[in-house]
């Protein structure tokens, strides 16, 4: 029998369809699954039918490979405003969701063997699309460092990872899973080194709009010098709760529309148009229904940072805080505690898929259930915990 290539075949299967094979197994109708990465907030745009008039294309037609260009003129304003620099139209490619537009954006940059530096932890598909597009991810451990004490020199950490074979750094912002958030001068810090060694930034904005600080989400392209060398990474999932539209976008430097969108065309041809109109429209949310989502999110982190006795990372911005198992069960905790969660019908995502060095740790979404639903299962969670320090 032929054999298969090797770039994903040594990385598992989902780690969150796992955690849902353990809730259903332990017979959980009802189960508060608190390890996926959403919110409970309505979608802010829905199917419905249009006429070419409003969009540009009817709905049984294939978009064009890098979106229709109602919608591409929609994010171009939207990023335009928020980086007071313009942002032209033809900077714009229109992806299947952040997924997609990371892909796209790793295999333009990379040639087989190139090093990503992945500061870590991560999100959890990060390590394996560097792989998909030929190239070796290498962990950067920060956003723990970070969270610990905001002043570590994690400048440092990142230089000393730089390699001849480096080609570009990743990183999430607010972080997931930790809920840590660089500021504009970590932001500038950043910029410098890739500068310095001549790298791409690949920013991941997925949480921007849930940005806590009094100061909120500054986009990495928007600081001095770093737009020329930034792919800028957006999502719709979580921004206008519409996961399953399957939409996002890459904000590329000037003059890499061409090859970007040939590997998305080779990847993908194009969105679905229904989904890029539901998009399209979602964009005309009014700021004030953002906020007012954004603050709900700040409360539900509020009551679950007052409610866990669990050692857990502060939150400035995201979905999630990092719950730290290490007294309840040493550096390996994190799987075990998932486990014993899942057989009390609550679903956490294990640490050690959002790096190698977090096999201690679990995550925890505070916005994927319902408050009172959220709140019962942290109590839960006190009292696993409490067990396993017990056990010990």
């Amino acid at each position: 029998m032929p054999s298969i290539g090797r770039a994903l075949t040594e990385i598992p299967a989902s780690p969150l369809v796992a955690v849902e094979r353990q809730l259903r197994h332990h017979g959980h109708r009802t189960p508060v699954s608190l390890h996926q990465g959403k919110t409970v907030f309505s979608p802010c745009a829905t199917p419905r039918q249009w006429e070419r008039s409003e969009f540009g294309i009817a709905a049984h037609e294939h978009a064009p490979p890098s979106g229709v260009p109602a919608l591409r003129r929609r994010f171009a304003d939207a990023a335009t405003a928020r980086r007071g620099t313009p942002v032209g139209e033809d900077q714009i490619l229109v992806t299947g969701g952040a997924t997609h537009a990371i892909a796209v954006a790793l295999h333009a940059i990379l040639t087989p063997g190139d090093d990503v530096l992945v500061l870590s932890p991560q999100w959890l598909f990060a390590t394996g699309l560097v792989r998909a597009a030929g190239g070796t991810p290498r962990e950067v451990p920060v956003f723990l460092e970070l969270s610990e004490d905001p002043g570590h020199d994690f400048i440092s950490t990142v230089e000393a990872a730089v390699g001849p074979r480096t080609r570009a750094i990743y990183f999430n912002n607010p972080n997931n899973p930790t809920g840590y958030r660089l500021d504009e001068q970590q932001l500038t810090a950043l910029v410098d080194v890739a500068r310095r060694h001549d790298l791409w930034l690949i920013a991941d904005n997925a949480y921007e709009n849930y940005d806590y600080t009094p100061d909120g989400f500054l986009e990495t392209a928007a600081v001095e010098g770093a737009a020329e060398r930034t792919f800028s990474v957006h999502s719709c999932s979580k921004t206008y709760a519409m996961p399953g539209s399957r939409v996002g976008h890459l904000i590329h430097p000037p003059g890499f529309g061409e090859i970007l969108t040939k590997w998305s065309l080779h990847t993908l041809y194009s969105v679905s148009t229904a989904a890029q109109f539901a998009a399209f429209e979602a964009l005309a949310t009014p700021q004030e229904e953002l906020a007012a989502r954004r603050a709900l999110a700040a409360e539900a982190w509020q009551r679950v940072d007052a409610l866990l006795e669990v050692p857990h990372t502060q939150v400035s911005g995201g979905l999630y805080t990092f719950l730290d198992l290490r007294s309840a069960g040493g550096e390996e905790a994190g799987d075990a505690f998932v486990l014993r969660c899942a057989e009390q019908g609550i679903g956490l995502a294990p640490g050690r898929v959002f790096g190698e060095h977090c096999t201690g740790w679990a995550r925890i979404c505070f916005t994927a259930a319902q408050p009172a639903q959220v709140d019962e299962a942290v109590l839960l969670i006190n009292k696993i915990y409490q067990e396993c320090l017990h056990d010990d």
